[in-house]
Formats: structure tokens, C-alpha cells, sequence
């Protein structure tokens, strides 16, 4: 079942019939009481960056069942979604254009994230574009790719429409309040310079948490005689009816009650249940303005202690950014001082889409009639580059950093960092409730426009000799000096560095290595020789033997080596050279350790000590 809507903004739910299902219900073509993929896109997040909350949440779990039972990737579904997405969207475009116009145009696409997502979501995005086939080129030219962060989308459309108004001045700050379904994004801004003036904070106290409080208070309130006997997927029918479309949408200080109607087995019973509007304020909607209340609280603080004043307005955004409920609270909370404005109808909730498509045509450069622009940004994380200091110095280098160069003749520090961006910690209070530790840290301004540069050099030995640099980043309130645990790649990976050692034993015939880590054998294998192969003389083949034996010290992570040279093998050579050759069948280590970096040299550690540094956005 499929249904065309030109509604603003499509549910996020695919539904497969068939595990290689091409053709997928999505949208509003998904039932809501059938098991399809909702919330999928809280999967491109590693359960390692997920609030427990949210990774025990049923919405969560369901997802990972569905995708597991589906055999499908995280990547594979939004790709799906999103080519359907795309294809609905381009049938509009050739409708409004005509077929030749929207052939000849170059096509650009904005993607928004939620300010709390990791960095490789990026990567994971592009890679379910790219799944969709919406990268590709067309006729026109290349299709070119960008971002933005939802606040910061969210934050110029609300300039936009609010750019001329008269009681807005050079100097003034702004609240943006992007209240989505799972996420909830909060940045203060000044007027007309464009300024971030804090580091935007971000909870998951979305409305997927309203929906989650509901359906655990429908649970209690029902009956139990009743709940035995009610049609299958009844909560689920009164959760898509009754509550998305009746009482969610009413939700105010004034709200009395509400009238259930509970489908039942028993046609000529139907039965109802009253809601009253204090228990749903109380259970379903306090927890989660509470947050929200917290983290406009936390941005508040941030600028009274920087410029001395209380922002001048704050605008709700978003989905649950319509909740009347949700203003009321709000201006509640900061007094007569604040003004608090909610838009009417749509606004709220295409206020992030629509500053997604003001970002793409500034990008373009095609149209004057834009008049917002951000100037700069205030950094969540410090960036740099990871970076070798020759010559080494005892006192502002770590003895683990040490290493001798051959090129230079002398010793150097490695992987040390530089840092091209910087945050550094204040002493702003925490504000009350909010789940976030980043409220006392201050990054810098970083431009759009002026570049931040840097001097570097690097030895090539040839004129073809690609050059590398590692982009890292660190939530250090002082970001370190060298690489440690808070330091990371801008992809998000973490290794695991494991240090094990290589035994061999000979019966004379072979060769059998085992690799041992924390004194328990991984792995193991055997290479086969020929004693007689070089010489008929014994002596020569216990020579051969010594030589292998002895050359076990110059095993590489690249395999095993062993040197043929007689009189090279008995000393053992140096470095690999023309008597140094792999042998033919390399040992297989089994499990291989997981893709994470810490060092593992403590025979006495842990395993699950160390479960590498989390990225948050």
C-alpha cells in the first residue's frame, strides 16, 4: 500500500514485506500497527554513543529486532527510505519544472544531523546516500553533497523570518529551541553579526520519549480484565489514533480529560477509559520539558555570565515545537524577562528543512535574496593534527614518546598533537538536570570565511610519495599534548593495540608458531620444510634450522621471515635485506582483537577496562 501526500515532512518507517523486498511501504504508506522499521535512524549511532535510556527504549529495540530479523544494515534501510524519498520528491520536481528543465538542473543536496550525533555519522550518511543512488551524476553535471547541524538550519530560517522586526537590535541574543522526536537542540545566537555565543547543547528528550511515556501510562490505566481481552495491536491503534492525531496535539495547562475508546474482541462491548489531563501532564510531559527546561536554563546562565543580560526571546522549532503545552512551560520557567514565540501551523516543525534549503542556495551563490549568513561557529571539540616534534625534549616530552629517526640522526617525539581549534573550561555552573558535563567548556570562534592555518613540514623520500595527515579531535576540557585516550580520529574508529608474543617449536620437519596474548594461545600454524633441500649434509640442515630459529626475533606484523645466508642467518641480520624472505604461510591469529586503541602491554589488564573514548556531538 502505497499513499502520494504533499504533506511537509513524511514519518520515518519503511516496512518490507520480503527479506529482498525492493519496493518497501514507507511513509505514510506504512500502517501504524504493522511491524515496520521505525526510529531506524538512531541506528546509525553506535549503542556505545546511545544514553541507556534510549538504547533500552522499546522504539530502539524494536528497530534493532526488525533490522536483525530483516538481515539488514543500519546504512541499507535509511538508504532505502531515502531512495523512495528522493523519488517522490523528483516526481514533484519534473511536475513543477517539466521534464527539460529538471534534466538540465544540478542537483545539490543538504543534509541535516542532530547536534548530539557523533562525526561518523557523516560518513555513514554519505554511505546510505550513496546506497540510495542519490550521489550520482547526472546529464547536468556532478550532484554535490553538504551538512548542516538541525539548531544551525533551524536557526536561520527563525533569522530569516524574524530578520526585520523592529524590536530586534544589533547586540541582542537569541535562543533557538529545535524540539524534534528524539532529540532536542538548544543554541543561542546574537542578531545581525550571527554569532554563536555559546557551544549549543543537545538531549534526547524528543517526542518519541512522549509517545514511550504514553503508551507505559496506557498500560497501567487499562484495565487488567479489559487488556486480556482487547484486539490484537489495540495499544498500537490507540497510540496512532487517540493520542497522535487527539490528545498529543491538545495537550495544554487547561486540558481536563479525554475519552478512550478501547478496541475489543467483543463487538457489542466496547469499552472507554478516561484520561485525565493532569495525569498526562504529570507522567507523559513533565520528565521531558524538565530536560528541556534545564538545557534553556544552562544557555541562559552561559550568557547573562559572558555579556551580562538575558537573551531577548527564545523560538520553539521543531515537531514537539508545536506542543502549546511545551511554550506554556517554557515561558513559565524564564519569567516576563523572556519572550517565548511559537509559530503557527507548520512553522515549527519544517523550520529545520526549509534553513537546510536557505544553507544550500547561500552555498550556491546564485541568489542575493537571503539576508542571514553564520559568520562563525563555537567549536564542541578541540581539532588538530597529529604531528612529529624533532628534536625530542625530556622536559616537555613523554619518555614513551621517544624515538630515534635514521633520517635525522637523532631522536624525535611522535604522535604528538596540534591543535588548530581549542576549547578551554570555564567556571559557568552546571544547570540544574541537564545531562551533558560540556556546559563548562568554551570553544573557540571558528570562522566560516577566514581559515585557521598552520606551518608543517614533512621528509619525502620521492616525488610521488602521497602526503598524510591525520585529522584528530578531543572533548578534553585541556586538550593534551600528545595522543592519549581522549584523543581520537575524526572517523570515529578506535584501536585496539594488542601486544602478544610468537612462539616456535621444530620437530625437525616443520615449523609450528603460536601466538600467545596474556599467556593464552590465540592462534596457531605450522610451515612445512625440506631439511635435505639445501644440502644432503645433516649438518647443514640443523644450520638451516638455526637460522630460522634465530630469525623468529625479526618476526614482522607482516608475517614471518626467516634469512637463507649462512653466515647473515647466524648473526641474524639487522633489517630486512636479499637474505631476508617471507615464509610462504603466515600465522593466523584468531579472534582478531576489536577495531579500538589502547595499549595492552599490562599482562594483569582487564579487557573490558577499556572500551575506547565515545564522540559526542
Amino acid at each position: 500500500m502505497h499513499f502520494k501526500s504533499d504533506k511537509e515532512k513524511v514519518p520515518s518507517a519503511i516496512l518490507y514485506s520480503h527479506k529482498n523486498d525492493e519496493n518497501p511501504a514507507w511513509g505514510y504508506g506504512v500502517p501504524f500497527e504493522d511491524p515496520a522499521l521505525r526510529w531506524f535512524k538512531l541506528l546509525l549511532v553506535d549503542e556505545k554513543d546511545l544514553p541507556d535510556k534510549v538504547l533500552k527504549s522499546p522504539q530502539v529495540l524494536e528497530a534493532r529486532a526488525l533490522l536483525e530479523k530483516k538481515n539488514k544494515t543500519p546504512i541499507e534501510v535509511v538508504g532505502d527510505y531515502l531512495r523512495h524519498v528522493w523519488k517522490h520528491s523528483r516526481e514533484s520536481i519534473v511536475r513543477s519544472l517539466g521534464k527539460r528543465m529538471a534534466k538540465a538542473s544540478l542537483l545539490q543536496f543538504v543534509v541535516t544531523l542532530p547536534a548530539i550525533w557523533p562525526h561518523y555519522t557523516r560518513v555513514r550518511m554519505r554511505e546510505a546516500l550513496q546506497h540510495a543512488g542519490i550521489l550520482q551524476s547526472t546529464t547536468a553535471g556532478e550532484t554535490s553533497l553538504s551538512f548542516i547541524q538541525e539548531p544551525e538550519a533551524a536557526a536561520l530560517t527563525c533569522l530569516e523570518e524574524n530578520s526585520d522586526r523592529a524590536d530586534v537590535s544589533v547586540g541582542d541574543h537569541f535562543i533557538v529551541c529545535d524540539a524534534g522526536g528524539g532529540t532536542v537542540d538548544i543554541i543561542t545566537y546574537t542578531v545581525l553579526r550571527l554569532d554563536p555565543l555559546t557551544v549549543g547543547e543537545s538531549d534526547l528528550c524528543g517526542a518519541m520519549f512522549l509517545d514511550e511515556n504514553f503508551l507505559e501510562l496506557l498500560k497501567k490505566i487499562i484495565p487488567r480484565d479489559i487488556q486480556s481481552n482487547m484486539q490484537e495491536n489495540a495499544l498500537q491503534k490507540i497510540m496512532a489514533e487517540d493520542w497522535e492525531h487527539g490528545i498529543k496535539p491538545s495537550v495544554c495547562k487547561s486540558s481536563t480529560s479525554w475519552d478512550v475508546q478501547v478496541p475489543y474482541n467483543h463487538k457489542p462491548i466496547q469499552p472507554k477509559i478516561n484520561i485525565k489531563g493532569s495525569m498526562v501532564r504529570d507522567v507523559v510531559y513533565q520528565p521531558v520539558i524538565a530536560k528541556i527546561q534545564a538545557l534553556v536554563a544552562g544557555q541562559i546562565s552561559q550568557v547573562k555570565e559572558h555579556h551580562r543580560k538575558v537573551p531577548k526571546f527564545i523560538i520553539l522549532v521543531g515537531g514537539f515545537g508545536k506542543s502549546q503545552y511545551l511554550y506554556e512551560c517554557l515561558q513559565d520557567r524564564v519569567g516576563d524577562q523572556i519572550d517565548v514565540f511559537q509559530d503557527e501551523g507548520e512553522g515549527p516543525w519544517t523550520a529545520v528543512t526549509r534553513g537546510a534549503v536557505l544553507h544550500g542556495l547561500a552555498q550556491t551563490k546564485l541568489t542575493n535574496s537571503i539576508s542571514v549568513a553564520v559568520d562563525s561557529r563555537i567549536s564542541r571539540f578541540s581539532y588538530g593534527t597529529l604531528v612529529n616534534i624533532l628534536p625530542f625534549d625530556k622536559d616537555d616530552h613523554d619518555s614513551k614518546d621517544r624515538v630515534y629517526c635514521e633520517e635525522h640522526q637523532e631522536f624525535l617525539a611522535v604522535e604528538q598533537t596540534s591543535w588548530h581549534v581549542e576549547i578551554v573550561g570555564l567556571n559557568t555552573p552546571s544547570a540544574e538536570n541537564v545531562s551533558t558535563d560540556k556546559l563548562n567548556a568554551q570553544g573557540e570562534a571558528v570562522s566560516a570565511y577566514d581559515p585557521t592555518c598552520f606551518d608543517f613540514w614533512q621528509d619525502l623520500t620521492s616525488p610521488e610519495q602521497d602526503i598524510e595527515v591525520e585529522i584528530v579531535i578531543s572533548d578534553a576540557t585541556k586538550p593534551p599534548h600528545r595522543k592519549d585516550n581522549t584523543v581520537k580520529s575524526l572517523d570515529g574508529k578506535v584501536f585496539r593495540r594488542m601486544t602478544y608474543s610468537l612462539r616456535m617449536i621444530s620437530d625437525g620437519s616443520s615449523l609450528d608458531f603460536a601466538i600467545y596474548y596474556k599467556n593464552r594461545r590465540i592462534g596457531s600454524q605450522g610451515v612445512s620444510f625440506d631439511t635435505t633441500s639445501s644440502s644432503a649434509d645433516p649438518g647443514r640442515a640443523r644450520q638451516s634450522l638455526k637460522t630460522m630459529t634465530h630469525q623468529t626475533k625479526s618476526i614482522r606484523h607482516s608475517g614471518v621471515v626467516c634469512a637463507e645466508d649462512s653466515d647473515t642467518a647466524m648473526r641474524g641480520p639487522s633489517r630486512r635485506g636479499g637474505s631476508v624472505r617471507s615464509v610462504s604461510q603466515k600465522p593466523k591469529v584468531a579472534p582478531q582483537p576489536e577495531p579500538e586503541y589502547i595499549d595492552s602491554d599490562d599482562e594483569n589488564e582487564d579487557d573490558d577496562d577499556e572500551d575506547g573514548m565515545s564522540i559526542k556531538d
